[in-house]
């Protein structure tokens, strides 16, 4: 039996999913989210575990934690561990509102200590799961560093101000008040027990949360405990996640179970102004609300908070298989700086990605979905029916490919904003060892090691594979000559398939505004120069096209430095 569409809105400054089921247990899932990338990663899962839970008769509800994805507030405001226990509180009592009689939490590595810490004042919390978790906030504030310092970023160029001096974990800043307060966490020291029963659902890879659990038995804490797979495919990057079945499978039969429980709390009535929920957020002089936009499709939409009609509309698609935050949280920032000055500005998930459903008969989770571009379309219709007479569609790699190929396809599109695209004619099964975008960037950094010595020595001792560095150069050379060649023929106005160059001319002739932003060692832009030849250089020159770069970031825009410099070029790109 399926479930109703979930509802979406927000508990005070908290985003929340609800997940209800049509024949209710009085169980509810409250899930807990980990902290920065592994968040952004997980999304996908924890929805899946939210709707299976659904399925089996428990409310489930999810959220996002206070300055965190689609929720109020920023990671640099204070009291960050406070606000994320008061979003768990707000969460709970929302599930309690809505009829469920006892709660179990589940929890993701950070977010499960995060859940063993709000739940202690609770009576009526059945039970956690932690999966993953964090036991020492010691060492995660370790681990996060040591990865951090293991993605060899670069610092910020000279001349560019890196701002007050932050820990960085993958794009997500951490206070030095916030780091404090995590790494003040160690649950092998707690002050009560979190729950009657507790599951503790460890990395299969690592060892086991063996002082914790001894911890929790000491405390009358019915432990459960196994080491199961699936943590690590949950938070690769957000186009490689596989849901983690046997982690899910097991928790909800723990779930399940708590309504039988013998320890199973009474629950005390909880009364929740009405108030304390809302479809719309008021943010900063913007507002937030959750549209679904078709039968498929979901977005968060930013607006002034006035009743002006909008200026225009700028419509953000997914950044690979990101959901509609953006990497590194960065159109969440976009969309609200946008809104405050009178855009209305749509952070979209395009059909299977996020939380928009698939559509009929497509998989979820393709960043190159056939149905992207009639997705765009749609979108921008929704927008012109609020209002709007211009319409932007930009996005970070995927969502650049989209938006070009939205405007190639004649949606109704003023103006595009392609961010660090990867590839411009995208094909079903195109091989990634040997796409253009990594023969590119590999030939360049080929060129760069030929001037060291030591790449040299290492040739001669054989610890380079010459059979790929070959395979490498010799495509590199047949892409150079074929681009050549296209530009010359393009001279000759003879029909070109698949040429980037008689698209970038197309959209010129339609009038659409094409404004590229690249981090400058992308391979995206030499491939811009090389694919589109000497249209490029036309149409730059005419004003018509415009390329910004900036220096020194990586694809995703990851180093905090370098958000303010996307964010500044991104509106130097919108503005008229």
């Amino acid at each position: 039996m399926t479930t109703p569409p979930p509802e979406a809105g927000y508990a005070g400054p908290t985003f929340c999913w609800i997940h209800a089921p049509r024949t209710p247990t009085g169980t509810a899932l409250v899930i807990v989210p980990p902290f920065g990338y592994e968040a952004v990663c997980a999304h996908r899962s924890l929805r899946h575990l939210a709707e299976d839970a659904a399925a089996k008769g428990m409310l489930a509800i999810r959220f996002d934690l206070d300055g965190t994805g689609d929720s109020a507030n920023d990671d640099l405001q204070p009291a960050r561990a406070d606000a994320w226990l008061a979003s768990i509180t707000a969460a709970c009592d929302l599930a309690r509102a809505r009829g469920a009689e006892r709660l179990v939490l589940v929890g993701v590595r950070l977010g499960a200590a995060l859940a063993c810490l709000a739940a202690e004042p609770r009576d009526d919390v059945a039970g956690v799961v932690a999966i993953a978790p964090t036991v020492s906030g010691k060492g995660y504030v370790r681990e996060l560093k040591m990865l951090q310092g293991a993605l060899g970023l670069a610092p910020a160029p000279h001349g560019v101000i890196a701002g007050e001096v932050i820990d960085e974990a993958i794009g997500f800043p951490i206070t030095p008040e916030t780091r404090l307060a995590i790494a003040a966490i160690d649950l092998a020291k707690p002050a009560r027990r979190p729950a009657p029963a507790v599951l503790v659902l460890d990395r299969d890879d690592l060892p086991a949360s063996d002082r914790w659990i001894a911890a929790l038995g000491g405390l009358g804490v019915a432990v459960e405990h196994a080491r199961l797979p699936g943590y690590v495919e949950m938070v690769l990057d957000p186009h490689h996640t596989k849901v983690p079945t046997a982690l899910f499978d097991a928790t909800l039969d723990f779930a399940a179970r708590r309504s039988a429980a013998p320890e199973t709390p009474t629950p005390t009535p909880v009364l929740v102004p009405t108030r304390a929920w809302s479809t719309t957020l008021l943010h900063g002089g913007v507002r937030e609300e959750l549209v679904r936009i078709d039968d498929a499709l979901v977005a968060i939409v930013s607006r002034p908070a006035t009743t002006a009609p909008p200026r225009r509309a700028v419509i953000l698609l997914n950044s690979g298989a990101i959901h509609r935050i953006g990497p590194n949280r960065l159109y969440v920032d976009l969309a609200r700086r946008l809104a405050a000055r009178g855009e209305l500005v749509v952070r979209a998930d395009l059909s299977g990605m996020g939380d928009s459903r698939p559509r009929p008969g497509a998989p979820e989770n393709v960043v190159y979905s056939d149905h992207a571009v009639a997705d765009v379309g749609v979108l921008v219709a929704w927008a012109r029916r609020q209002g709007a007479t211009t319409v932007a569609v930009g996005g970070v790699c995927a969502g650049a490919y989209h938006a070009i190929k939205a405007a190639v396809a004649g949606q109704p599109i003023d103006a595009i904003v392609p961010i660090n695209p990867l590839t411009f004619f995208w094909k079903p099964g195109m091989p990634l060892d040997f796409a253009a975008f990594r023969v590119t960037s590999e030939a360049a950094r080929y060129a760069d090691v030929a001037r060291s010595s030591a790449a040299w020595k290492k040739l001669l001792r054989g610890d380079v594979n010459v059979r790929r560095v070959a395979e490498i150069l010799l495509r590199r050379a047949r892409d150079v000559a074929e681009h050549r060649g296209r530009d010359v023929l393009r001279r000759l106005r003879v029909p070109l398939p698949d040429d980037l160059g008689t698209e970038l001319l197309q959209l010129a002739r339609a009038g659409i505004a094409v404004r590229f932003i690249f981090a400058d060692e992308d391979p995206g832009r030499a491939m811009l120069r090389e694919q589109g030849g000497s249209a490029v250089a036309r149409l730059v020159a005419s004003g018509q096209l415009a390329i910004d770069v900036i220096e020194g970031p990586d694809h995703t825009f990851t180093p905090r430095w370098s958000h303010p410099l996307l964010l500044a070029a991104i509106e130097r790109a919108l503005t008229p």
